[in-house]
């Protein structure tokens, strides 16, 4: 256990490790350049000149306005509207308040739990599915205060994550159980989707494009994001939501951040090797093959 930390040196840490902490700085300078723009395309947020304004401005705002303005920058940053990450930024800023008192609460239970708060918000912030989700505000601090116990091991989270190893069962990708499933896979099927998956792993392995240990890892968070009914829309189909990716990184002994930026980066680079792989055209995606000859530079 560690001891309570003060609640403003928590903030300024939270806001520090999110790059808000100086609303000069690079982060929320480029934020604040996009904020003419954003007005112009999205009205709502014309609440405010300038996005360093806010994070006071929602204290006073009601709940209506103030969810219109947030769920508005979640759609800019989300894949799903704009992609743009300097709206994250603009929203996390916003969300800073609530973000604060999520590590104040926590902060006996980790001596990193600054760190903790500022990567499950961003990436809570980055997925969350403005469409359909209600209470923009509230339902992003919900989320990143469970992905942050399930990551600690305690409350809800902590149990969600528990079941999906006491209802999995991993293979070492080099065991002889594989094998057998992979023959099981495709001995009466030709057009069997998870036969070609484990096709596009082992070709891919042998390309260079993913390591057995980052199939492993995306084997482990798909079985995650199965057993956690997770909405195929949300996050990588669920694979990097942070219930999945707590599990898997308590598991495999690794940070929660790394580990999603890690299967991340391999879903990027297996979508690209299948891509390259059903075309007829000779596009250089950078990857080696025995069968294909080109070089993958990791």
């Amino acid at each position: 256990m560690t001891t309570k930390a003060d609640r403003k040196d928590l903030e300024m840490s939270v806001a520090k490790m999110l790059g808000v902490d100086d609303v000069e700085g690079p982060a929320m300078t480029l934020a604040r350049s996009r904020w003419i723009q954003w007005t112009t395309m999205e009205p709502e947020l014309a609440v405010v000149d300038d996005p360093a304004d806010l994070s006071s401005w929602t204290r006073s705002a009601d709940y209506e306005a103030t969810d219109r303005v947030l769920r508005t920058l979640a759609k800019l940053g989300s894949s799903t509207g704009h992609a743009d990450p300097a709206a994250i930024t603009a929203l996390t800023w916003a969300l800073l308040p609530g973000a604060a008192k999520i590590a104040w609460d926590l902060s006996d239970l980790s001596v990193t739990i600054d760190e903790l708060v500022a990567s499950h918000l961003w990436s809570t912030v980055k997925t969350f599915d403005w469409e359909n989700r209600r209470s923009t505000a509230f339902s992003i601090l919900r989320d990143t205060r469970k992905g942050v116990q399930a990551e600690l091991g305690v409350g809800d989270g902590a149990r969600r994550s528990g079941r999906t190893w006491m209802q999995s069962v991993c293979v070492d990708e080099d065991s002889p159980v594989w094998r057998r499933l992979f023959n099981t896979l495709v001995e009466d099927e030709q057009d069997n989707p998870a036969a070609d998956l484990l096709d596009l792993f082992s070709e891919a392995i042998s390309a260079g494009v993913i390591s057995k240990a980052d199939r492993a890892l995306l084997v482990d968070l798909a079985v995650a994001a199965d057993s956690e009914n997770y909405s195929a829309r949300r996050g990588r189909a669920g694979m990097t939501g942070s219930a999945a990716v707590a599990a898997v990184a308590t598991r495999h002994g690794l940070n929660p951040r790394t580990l999603r930026r890690r299967a991340c980066l391999s879903l990027d680079r297996l979508a690209q090797f299948a891509a390259a792989a059903d075309e007829e055209t000779s596009h250089d995606w950078g990857y080696s093959s025995p069968t294909r000859g080109r070089e993958y530079s990791r």
